[in-house]
């Protein structure tokens, strides 16, 4: 394992692993951490939404390098505009006591996220790089 990746990184890859190192760090809290509805499960949950938001948003300054592409814009920054979607849905729902929209677009979002996610550790990418050595 090595950081020297990261550290060679510019600003938004850099902001965009952070962000989704929050999330992932978070996640387990807000699933186990705290009882629904409780004042630390709608704080770590705000911090959640906020470093969600981060990573999709981050997404946007990055520049793809696949070959399905719309300029600097892949399939993945289509993902990211339903995620900023999800989390205004989210939010909505958390914020009118839906709760069952509120979960099961929650559930979405994690999911996209960890299946996103597990992408960044393909060879050609900065997460192997930095696991891998």
């Amino acid at each position: 394992m090595t950081l020297a990746p990261f550290y060679a990184a510019a600003l938004p890859v850099k902001l965009h692993i952070i962000a989704a190192l929050l999330v992932v760090i978070l996640t387990p809290v807000q699933f186990a951490g705290f009882p629904k509805g409780s004042r630390g499960h709608r704080l770590a949950g705000r911090l959640w939404l906020v470093a969600m938001l981060g990573v999709a948003l981050t997404s946007f300054l990055i520049a793809t390098r696949f070959r399905i592409a719309l300029g600097s814009f892949s399939l993945i920054h289509g993902l990211s505009v339903v995620t900023v979607a999800s989390c205004a849905v989210a939010w909505w729902a958390a914020r009118n006591h839906e709760v069952r929209r509120h979960q099961m677009t929650l559930i979405f979002l994690t999911a996209s996220f960890f299946i996103a996610g597990a992408f960044t550790f393909l060879p050609s990418r900065i997460m192997h790089q930095i696991v891998a050595g």
